[in-house]
Formats: structure tokens, sequence, C-alpha cells
């Protein structure tokens, strides 16, 4: 029996004279650039940079400016090579082909001398026959890669006019090649442009066929069941090859003959139909639960029989646009599953490294799952990086995370030679068939920001943009998957007449930031950040975010001690946004006064926790904004994805995330304002507004309770506010001018803490707080933090207490260990003890040890020197 890995899930094989699979990945390659002067050990799968690290050919790419050092590797050639052997049942089958996962991109390949194959698209798979060029016995396998650089570069100088290539950090031009854009460099992160055989290899022999792809179509019934239509996508080894395929899945099986093959691909569908109650049905997170069934196909020839395992889950899905009421401008833009309206709550993904082979399966769960631990229901896989892991949708769809999916284009314009979209076509038809299977995959997007550059630059782009988007991305993609909702542009206004049968797809082009269409993407980088009078009022936001820095833990091991400082020559060099380094400073100061610890260490810590608090405060006021506004007229807002969840190197980054699996204090402030129950307090024109905004599908009833707190720390006054809100419902609680909320003190003076209690209940279902004067205004006292009662829960989970002896805004805790608090980023008042749990992600927890390295920082303490 033989485990065959890529093709859709698990192949296994009985018979001698069956399919069989010959590996060739492994740490045996050898590759050697143009002139030979390096000739070095090579794993595959794998990239050149990490092979000349593992070579120490180089030192870790992200030290300090390693990035800039290593640039001639991105302009070199590189040869991968290995010598293998083969049997002579291998050689002799019917077919021998050579099955490439991913190249990494341009690539010559030979076997034993013959040229077999070449390559120029990272996104997609290849199959090579190679028959006539194995033998029983030892063969090699040439992998002869060019730079990307210079073919890119190369592919613009042939093309007959000029095509706008979008911002680059690299002497190349990444839109004429279809490899990682980001590669290239962005505003985030560094440009390696790495080469090299990023995924699986193997050789496959067959003499009859083999199910290559297994492709669902699940769609309503119209009666809480379920139509699922299934393709096998057989490959042949010559014509008239017969057999059967069976098909079992949710306990119905069907079987097809299958004796009408051509020579090469032959699809053989199923309809199977799972009336309502036959499967329970797969929610996205915190609505119910994950159900997944297996699927499996079966080929059944002559002389060989394997078959393919995937899972599916059962779930409708719609997204839904319709005129608004009270004759409002626009349509409504949101999901409904399983009938239900969803507010999508979540955030964008980006490359998880620039070297994907230092990605690891722990490292992606731990990332999704701090992303559904703060209740996220949907992650953006944003169009400039890669078609993720097939592990990163799994975890999606056992976590129930909703995948937003552009497809892999971004802030640039494309060519659109024959040859550009037939390798386009391929993409796509491979990345949709892969994909299919996955309930949690819930839209495909065109692109990243490229309708824009379409829509205002006169008849050619336009032309060039229809040719790639409409007439290939997309009519390529309702061919293979018509089940699912496609997104012109992210963002976009959307579509006017979408029908297939017809042949007629016509976008509603016009300004990509219009409200009263579709999605929004919203950067604000010159008001105060929670001023919510900035705030637009869209129907779905996809992206909006600011920066900050990771912790000075992460930093430190791509760093040194000179480096420590905002204005350093390598934080300038890390920070790849224009007006980053000016603008978290500027931040800052919007809310406090700047760290002057004469030690400089502390200072950048301080400067960095600042920018963290800083980071949080503006996506909550904008997150909170996009859920209060989820029912009122004109807005009907329900979609809010910041940017982003995580990084890509150590760096200044919009990510609430840090590399590393380190979650900044956004995450944590995601944790509440992403809850479930959300009360919210925010200051428009003179008055103190607070909202009660209700995603469960249930009604509430309760109080909202407001204490004005004194900076002294006592309570002041007390509001209790009895309120009813209906199911996913956002309803005003309280508006009453400052001197009223404030009972009649200065902004100075005091604090809003806020909290709502479920009628019957005594625990607050959700807090929040209402800052009236910026902390800098305030004369702050020293809090005094202590932590005490230290007590291991299981190896991996440790808590214990705090407490403060003044009042204590944004208390932040700091541990070495890769891990996560169960709050931050806090308020603290005397005399009230917090009881807290820190989750280790992967080790073991000492309590002695873990109390000795605790790090507890106040905004008090970045306005103090203790060194």
């Amino acid at each position: 029996m033989v485990n065959l890995r890529g093709f859709v899930g698990l192949f296994l094989v009985s018979s001698a004279f069956g399919l069989v699979e010959k590996d060739l990945g492994g740490s045996d390659w050898r590759v050697e650039n143009a002139n030979g002067s390096l000739n070095i050990a090579a794993t595959v799968p794998g990239q050149i940079h990490l092979d000349l690290l593992a070579a120490n050919a180089i030192k870790e790419p992200y030290y300090r400016f390693n990035d800039d050092f290593d640039s001639w590797i991105a302009m070199d050639n590189w040869t991968y090579s290995k010598t293998f052997e083969l049997d002579e049942n291998t050689t002799k089958a019917n077919r021998v082909w050579l099955l490439c996962h991913g190249i990494d991109t341009v690539a010559n390949i030979s076997v034993n001398g013959h040229a077999i194959g070449t390559t120029n698209n990272q996104h997609r798979k290849y199959y090579f026959d190679i028959k006539n060029a194995v033998q029983s016995g030892s063969n090699k396998i040439v992998v002869a890669f060019e730079s990307a650089a210079t073919y890119s570069l190369r592919q613009e100088r042939n093309y007959p006019y000029p095509v706008y290539g979008g911002v680059t950090y690299f002497n190349a031009t990444r839109n004429f090649i279809r490899k990682c854009q980001s590669d290239f460099g962005w505003n985030w992160g560094p440009a390696f442009l790495p080469v090299g055989i990023w995924k699986n290899i193997s050789i496959v022999s067959f003499n009859e066929a083999f199910i290559s792809d297994l492709v669902p179509q699940i769609t309503s019934d119209g009666d809480g069941g379920f139509n699922v239509l299934v393709t096998a996508y057989l490959q042949a080894a010559a014509a008239g090859i017969g057999g059967k395929v069976f098909l079992a899945v949710a306990d119905k099986n069907a079987t097809k003959d299958f004796n009408d093959s051509a020579d090469g691909e032959t699809p053989v569908s199923f309809a199977i139909h799972l009336a309502k109650g036959e499967v329970d049905l797969w929610w996205p997170n915190e609505y119910g639960n994950r159900t997944l069934y297996e699927m499996i196909a079966t080929y059944q020839g002559n002389s060989e029989k394997h078959f393919v395992v995937t899972t599916v889950g059962f779930r409708t899905l719609e997204l839904v646009q319709e005129p608004l009421p009270n004759g409002e401008k626009g349509l409504s833009f949101y999901f409904k599953i399983n009938e239900v309206p969803v507010f999508m709550k979540g955030s964008n993904w980006i490359p998880a490294d620039s070297f994907t082979g230092r990605v690891t399966y722990e490292s992606l769960f731990n990332q999704l799952y701090s992303a559904s631990v703060s209740h996220q229901n949907m992650i953006r896989v944003w169009g400039g990086g890669i078609y993720q892991p097939e592990d990163f949708y799994d975890i999606c769809d056992r976590l129930g995370i909703m995948i937003w999916h552009d497809f892999m284009f971004s802030d640039a314009l494309y060519p659109r030679d024959k040859a550009f979209l037939d390798t386009v076509a391929e993409e796509i038809r491979h990345q949709v068939r892969r994909l299919a299977h996955h309930p949690s995959l819930a839209i495909w997007s065109g692109n990243n920001e490229d309708q824009d550059r379409g829509m205002y630059s006169g008849p050619t782009i336009l032309l060039d943009y229809s040719a790639l988007y409409d007439r290939t991305v997309y009519a390529t993609l309702i061919k293979e998957d018509p089940t699912r909702p496609y997104w012109p542009s992210c963002p976009s206004n959307g579509v006017l007449v979408n029908e297939p049968d017809r042949g007629l797809f016509i976008q509603r082009w016009g300004d990509a930031g219009e409200i009263a269409y579709g999605d929004i993407h919203r950067y604000d980088f010159k008001h105060v950040c929670t001023d919510v009078t900035k705030f637009p009022r869209p129907r779905f936001a996809t992206e909006y975010g600011y920066e900050s820095y990771p912790s000075l833990e992460t930093l430190k091991p791509i760093s040194t001690p000179e480096d420590w400082d905002n204005n350093s020559t390598l934080m300038r060099h890390r920070q790849r946004f224009t007006q980053g380094t000016t603008l978290l400073a500027t931040r800052i100061s919007h809310f406090f006064h700047l760290p002057n610890n004469s030690n400089s260490e502390i200072r950048f810590a301080d400067f960095i926790y600042l920018t963290q608090v800083v980071q949080a405060l503006c996506v909550q006021a904008e997150s909170e904004h996009y859920r209060r506004i989820r029912t009122e007229e004109n807005a009907y807002t329900m979609g809010a994805l910041y940017w982003q969840l995580n990084d890509i190197w150590q760096g200044q980054s919009w990510a609430s995330i840090e590399y590393g699996g380190r979650w900044k204090l956004l995450h944590y402030f995601a944790v509440h304002f992403f809850a479930p129950v959300l009360v919210s307090p925010f200051e428009m024109n003179g008055r103190v507004n607070v909202y009660l905004a209700n995603d469960l599908i249930r009604p509430l009833r309760g109080n909202v309770t407001i204490d004005v707190w004194t900076w002294t720390g006592s309570v002041d006054h007390t509001f209790s506010l009895p309120v009813s809100v209906a199911a996913q419902h956002a309803v005003s609680v309280w508006n009453v001018t400052i001197d009223e909320a404030l009972n009649h003190r200065l902004p100075n003076e005091v604090i809003l803490a806020l909290s709502f209690t479920e009628s019957g209940d005594s625990k607050p279902v959700a807090t929040n707080a209402f800052y009236p004067s910026p902390i800098s205004d305030v004369d702050l006292v020293e809090p005094n933090i202590t932590a005490s009662n230290f007590e291991v829960v299981d190896k991996k989970e440790i808590k214990f207490t705090l407490a403060a002896s003044a009042m204590a805004p944004y208390v932040y805790l700091h541990t070495d260990i890769v891990g996560f608090f169960s709050d931050n980023g806090f308020l603290m008042v005397p005399k009230i003890p917090i009881q807290l749990n820190f989750t280790a992600f992967t080790e073991t927890i000492d309590a002695r040890l873990f109390e000795s390295k605790l790090e507890i920082r106040s905004i008090y303490d970045t306005y103090t020197d203790k060194s």
C-alpha cells in the first residue's frame, strides 16, 4: 500500500501493478549558482535562502540589514539536481509522470539530459510526461531556475506597451510573473525573491487511471436538505481505459462505470441527495458545531484500485445584496449562513513567512486558534501573497473561520497576452479544484485593490482588466465552482448583471470607496484615530487598521541594542510604510506623553508599549463603530475585517499577532470588541453615547451600569440603564451631554467604567471603559501593581492575581513564553484584585520561573524614570 499525498487528500493503493508514487523530496539534493562558485546540499521542498542558511553560506536573512545584503541571491540563477533510483515496474508502466505541486517560479526541468518541461507560475501544479526520459536504475533530475527579477524585467521589456506594476522594493516588475507579489516587498515586509521547489515533487507511474481531483459542489435543495454534485477527475493512461468509480459520503453510496475515457483527463460526476436531517450542519465560529464528513472516491480498474479521501461540510451560504428599506441608496451586503445573517468579524492574512519552509502546522494553528479565541469568524486571504497550504484551510474548517479568498493579484495592472492568460486559467482551475471541498471557503474575490487601477485610465487598461478578471479568472471559476459567490475585486461596488447562462457579467464601475455598495478599504493617516465623525458607514469593511511595533522580546533576535530606538537606522529600514516612523510618534502624542526614561532599552520598550496601546485604541474605535451601525439607516454594516492578523517578519506593521505568535494588545482588545455582546461608548458632538450590540440569535434584556470613577480611586456616581435589544441588533442606550455623563466633573478627573449584565445574572456579559480626556492631561499616581498567588493549573497554564493601589490604565503583561493571557491592556482600580490566567502554546510552565520573568507595565511607568 502506498501513501500518495498531494492530489486531494490521501491515496491508498493495493496491487503490485497499481498506481505508484516515488517522492523525490528530501535533503539529498544539490544546488549551485550560475558560475558554480557555490555548490551545496539542498532540501526539497524548500527555497534557496534556507539552503544557503543551512550550509552557513549566509546568516539569518531576517537579522538586521541582511535582507539588503542578501539581494544578490535573487539576481543569480540557481540549479537544483538529484540522482534517484527507479525500478523496472515503474519505468515500464503505461504512464510515468513528474508531478510538481509547486515550483517557484521560472524553471527548465530535465531528466537524464532530456528537456521535459518548463514552469513560470508558482501558484499551479504541473504534470510532465517523463516515460521516454527515465530508465531502470539510476536517474538524474535537474531543475534550473532563472532569476525571477531577470525574467520579470525581460517580460516587461518585450511587452508592446507599459503596464503599471505597483510599488516594489526590488529592481523587478512583479506583475509580469505569476509569483507571490509580496516577495518583491510590501509596506510591512521584506523583498527576498526566493526560488526553489517549494512544494512536493514526485514521480507517478500507472497503467490505467487515477483520480487527480475530487470536487464537490454542495447546494441547498430548498427544503432543508442538500444536492451534492461530485466530480472525480480521472487521469487515464490511454483512450478506452475502463473501470468503475465508487463514491461514499454521509452514508450515501453511488457507482459509475468508467469506460469512455480519453487519453488524459476525464470527469466522472455523481449526483447525491441528502434530505433534511441526514447530515448535521457546519456552522461558523460561535454559531454551532463544525461537523465534517469524509468523502471517499474509489477507482477500480482491471488491475488497479485506489481511493481518495477528503472532508466536506454541509452548509448553505448566500451573499445577500438587496435594495435597502425606505428608498435608501445602495444595496445590502451580508452573508447568510444556514439562513442566519452573520456579522463577519475578523482580519486579513498575509504570508506567514518570506520562506514557506519555515511555516509549520503548529504556527498556523496557533495563529488561527488565536483568531477564533478573539471571536473571529472570517479571515481574508489577501491577494498579494500565496494560496495557503492545505493545513490552513483544514484548520479554518475545524475552527469555523470563514474565508474571504482573493485570487493572487494585488495593487497592479497585469498583461493580457495569451501565454499569461493561459497560465492564469490553469492556476485558477487548480486552486478552485484543490479548495472546493472546504466549507470554510466562503467567497472568491478577483484581486486586491486592482479595480481602481482599471477604471480611470482609458480603454486599453479597461480591456486588459476585463480580459484578465472577467474573461479568464471569473470565466474559469464559474465553470469549476458556481456554488460560491464571486466578488470582482476587494474592494468593489459589485456587479450590475451576472447571468452566466447568457454570458453576461457587467460590473458596477465607480469609486471603489463608495459606501453604498459592496465593501471598502479605509485608512486615515490624517485625523485622530478615535474621532468617530471621520468614520464611514459602509456595508462591509474588508480593510482598516493602524501600525505598531512588536514586543522587544520579538525584536531582540534580529537586532542589537544600538537599534532600539524608533529613529535608529535599523528601525527606519524595518519601517516599510513611508510615513510610519513619524506617524507612530504622532499618534502616541494624541493620547499620551512620549516616554522619557534615560535608559534607552526601557525607553524603547515603553515606546513599543505605547504604539501597541494606540493601535489597539484605534482599531477598537473603528471596529466598535461598525458593530454599532449594523442595523442603522444608511449603514447596515455587516462585516469588519481589520488589517491584519499575522506578520511576515519582526518589524513595525498592522498585525495583531507578532511574528512568532505573541499577541499584541490589539489582539486582546479584539477579544472584547468582537465578543458576541458589546457595550460601546463614544463621544460625538459634545455628547456621550452608549450602544449595546448583540450578535446572538436571541434577544437580550438586562442593565447597562456606568460607574463614574475618579482618578483618585473612588466611585463618584453610578448610572443604571435598563435595556433590551433584539437578536442580531444594535441599539442606542444612552445619549447625554458630556457634563451629564461626567456628573459635572472635569474630563481629566474621571473614567467611565461600563458593563452590561443580563437579567437574572450577577456577572457582566460585556465591559468597556471610556476616557473623557487624553491621559496625557491626567496626573497619574504610581499604582504599585503586584502579582501574587501563582498556581499552575496544568502543564501549560498558570493562574495568578494582580492588585493595584491606584488607578492604572492599560495595564500590560508580558512574558518571554509564547502564549496568551486571559486579558491584557485593561484598567485596574485600587483594592479590586483581578485573577488572570496565562496559557502557553508549547512550553511547560514553571511557576517560580514565570513569576520571576513576568513584566508588568502601565501608562504611569512610561512617564517616570526608574532607571
